[in-house]
């Protein structure tokens, strides 16, 4: 402001106290001051608040803040051009780039989905050198000598209304950043249980049977606090020690049951493993978790509001919401099928058992206290989301055990952020997406890369807690089978297929969410996501509930099914052609009356577990057989369906038969009851199973054809390796009396076929009436022509 040139003391004095140039400086020492604060400053509302005056000044103050530029550049310009005019016009220039930054990323908040690293980064680096390159201007300046006399006293005052009105202006405007902060204080994501929520499994386990739990983050520190406080050396070491044990949480899941796998039953553990044996301060401590007990009931559930609101993702993230919305997770809840079977359970056990479902299905229900005797529906509000964006984007710890046994913590949420209205919106999203730090360590973790965290819920077992007296019985296991499989090296995970790498292949993308340089095969600006449709083995749901989108995602897990989707990123480690391999091994001549065998043999070629996998009891994969001859006769045929849509006698069917206490078939998915399993086959990942027929080819004086099962390791087809008889059927062919064997070739046709759900499970829970049915899948077809010989 002081640099050589023409002007006079008058005129320099006139500049340094004009209100141009006050409110000028004022603003600048605001916006530095604020940037500052969001960069540094933990997150929370002062940052968020600062953010918004911060935007809102340097939008509205561009006119005067270009204005004092020109007007300081028209006045100082001239002369020789001095050490002083470089460091000014450096600082002029960075800030044009500043303020021009500013507006492209504001425009970007506002109106797009994310901000562009490079105006991100310009306006970043402008607003960091901006403020170093005008102190040391100014700096420069008051260094130099004022002179003498009447002269200098002018200049003196008006630099000292500059000063004083810069900062003035500058802290009313973080006042006002603060007041705003102070009057939102952090949403309420925690609530109360409500009044009449059924402890059964008691006070440290609100949501069991569910292995699910919420982490309460500092209380849960206080909790530990207060015990050890108890303590003298060397117990409270001892105790410390006893919890933080990295094997403890897996130990205390995998060795107790019901009430002694609580988080109360782990510390009174710890206090004994430390060897606590004082009355009075083991008296001390059942009061401390008695105290807890009533935290619990009174904070420990959580809004379900706050694990809702998918669709306000999609706002942003529109094509990972778009996939999502016809998947297996969106409809885990809503699902009819899971609907009705919660129905029987409920009935059948009681509605908190139901909670063992939740913790995978209908999480927001679950941590809300839904799945209660009080409420009626056993839902929540946003159920219909099932595993929300929320909901499985805040999950901070996961376990191999299964049933749901994850850690959830709901981040802190920006302002008004899942409020209603159109400002409310606006200011959030606007929030997010200029603010993005927060929203990306909270939603995006290395956890969700791993197939420990997929096993989470892919992988089940029943105990006391839900069977009462039967004990630990597995159920579907997803992830084990994955782990002991050709697809699994641990001694060289270059060479292992993820969860994701298969169910979430990448997308080219315009998403926000785009490129990501942690990830295998991935850069950072490589342009695509991790596709969020999951695909299974599920075609019926989709289009059950006429989801938006269904078609496109039926016809996709269609194309999933029989392996023709293939997948770029992991060709050199996977493996091409249909998921279930299938080829027919017969002879190539036959002669007429002759007997002989053939083989329809299978190989899981793709799939990362068993085939099939999932509830077996309801899920039913077959193998139709037909033999023809050339005339059209059909001389063979199983694994028809009939008028109900039933198999009839495949020669190999998929799928599981379990059974209850009584020794009766578990067909209404009433796992509550499961013992064991009286039948079950699935092909192991990579392995092959092996169909073996006789075929007799016939002729006028040899009519009848015999089909028999014959197992994979070429046992004889008449018993077993325990002796007992095995399953044998013979199929009548009878030629027209009279009629010549004019046939030349037989034709041997084997197909492959999948189904979401068989019609008993179908006809048992929604009645025969009912006529419901899931759609069939052709997952592959193999045939074979055999060449009759008249030789004998």
């Amino acid at each position: 402001m002081n640099s050589p040139g023409k002007q006079t003391r008058t005129h320099t004095a006139t500049e340094w106290r004009s209100p141009l140039s006050v409110t000028t400086a004022g603003i600048l020492v605001f916006l530095a001051a604020s940037g500052l604060i969001i960069y540094f400053w933990p997150f929370g509302a002062l940052p968020q608040t600062a953010l918004i005056i911060h935007t809102l000044v340097g939008v509205l103050t561009l006119a005067p803040v270009l204005a004092y530029l020109w007007i300081h550049w028209r006045n100082r310009r001239g002369g020789n051009l001095s050490h002083y005019q470089l460091i000014g016009y450096a600082a002029a220039l960075l800030t044009l780039l500043c303020l021009i930054s500013g507006l492209a990323v504001t425009a970007q908040a506002l109106f797009g989905d994310a901000l562009g690293a490079f105006w991100d980064m310009t306006h970043l680096l402008a607003g960091m050198a901006v403020p170093v390159l005008f102190v040391v201007h100014l700096v420069s300046i008051l260094l130099r000598p004022l002179g003498r006399g009447a002269a200098r006293q002018p200049v003196v005052r008006a630099r000292r209304v500059f000063w004083v009105g810069c900062g003035a202006l500058s802290i009313v405007l973080l006042a006002a950043a603060a007041v705003w902060a102070a009057r939102h204080p952090s949403a309420e994501l925690q609530t109360a249980f409500p009044d009449d929520y059924n402890w059964r499994f008691g006070p440290d386990r609100p949501f069991a049977p569910s292995l699910a739990r919420i982490d309460y983050g500092d209380w849960q520190d206080g909790l530990t606090a207060r015990l050890a406080g108890l303590l003298d050396e060397p117990e409270r070491s001892a105790y410390r020690a006893a919890l933080e044990n990295p094997e403890a949480e897996s130990v205390r899941l995998q060795h107790y049951a019901g009430h002694d796998s609580g988080l109360f039953a782990h510390h009174r553990r710890a206090l004994q493993q430390a060897g606590v044996s004082k009355t009075e301060t083991l008296a001390a401590s059942e009061r401390i978790l008695r105290e807890a007990a009533e935290w619990i009931q009174r904070n420990g559930a959580l809004e379900a509001r706050a694990m809702a609101g998918s669709e306000r993702c999609g706002s942003c993230h529109d094509q990972i919401y778009r996939e999502w919305l016809p998947s297996a997770h969106r409809y885990a809840a809503m699902d009819d099928l899971f609907q009705v079977v919660q129905e029987v359970m409920a009935e059948e056990t009681s509605p908190e058992h139901t909670r063992y479902c939740a913790g995978c299905h209908d999480p927001i229900s679950l941590f809300s206290g839904a799945k209660n005797s009080g409420n009626l529906t056993l839902s929540a509000t946003g159920f219909e989301e099932g595993i929300s964006c929320v909901s499985c984007h805040s999950i901070v710890n996961a376990d191999i055990q299964g049933n749901a046994d994850f850690t959830i913590r709901l981040p802190q949420p920006y302002l008004h952020e899942g409020a209603e209205g159109t400002l409310a919106e606006l200011t959030a999203d606007f929030l997010i997406r200029a603010y993005p730090r927060h929203h990306i360590e909270s939603y995006s973790r290395p956890l969700y890369k791993t197939p420990e965290f997929c096993a989470a819920c892919h992988k089940q077992y029943m105990d006391i807690d839900l069977n009462t007296d039967i004990g630990r019985v597995q159920g579907q296991n997803q992830y084990d089978s994955w782990a002991r499989s050709r697809w699994h090296d641990e001694a060289d995970p270059d060479k292992t297929i993820h969860c994701r790498e298969c169910h979430m292949p990448l997308n080219d993308s315009r998403d926000p969410a785009a490129g990501d340089g942690h990830d295998v095969y991935r850069a950072a600006d490589d342009g695509k996501h991790r596709n969020h449709r999951f695909l299974g083995g599920n075609q019926y749901l989709p289009t059950l509930h006429d989801l938006e989108g269904a078609a496109e995602h039926v016809r996709l897990t269609e194309q999933w099914l029989r392996g023709e989707i293939e997948i770029p990123e992991i060709a050199d480690k996977w493996t091409e052609g249909p998921v279930v391999r299938m080829t027919i091994d017969a002879p190539e001549t036959i002669a007429r009356g002759e007997r002989t065998r053939f083989q329809v043999i299978l190989t899981n070629n793709k799939t990362g577990h068993d085939f099939p996998t999932g509830p077996l009891d309801m899920i039913e994969s077959w193998l139709e057989v037909r033999v023809t001859d050339d005339l059209g006769r059909v001389l063979y045929h199983s694994g028809h369906l009939d008028e109900r849509g039933a198999v009839v006698d495949p020669v190999a069917w998929f799928k599981a038969d379990a059974f209850d206490r009584e020794g009766e078939l578990i067909d209404r998915h009433n796992l509550w009851d499961l013992v064991g399993k009286s039948y079950s086959r699935s092909v192991y990942p990579g392995m092959t199973d092996r169909v073996e027929l006789p075929l007799e080819c016939p002729s006028v004086t040899l009519r009848r054809m015999a089909a028999e099962v014959r197992d994979d390791r070429g046992r004889p087809p008449e018993f077993d390796a325990e002796g007992r008889p095995r399953r044998s059927e013979t199929i009548a062919f009878d030629m027209p009396d009279g009629e010549e064997d004019g046939a030349s070739r037989l034709h041997i046709e084997s197909i492959l076929w999948y189904r979401k759900a068989n019609p008993d499970f179908l006809d048992r829970m929604y009645g025969p009436e009912a006529d419901m049915r899931a759609p069939i899948t052709e997952m592959n077809r193999a045939t074979a022509t055999v060449m009759i010989s008249d030789d004998a």
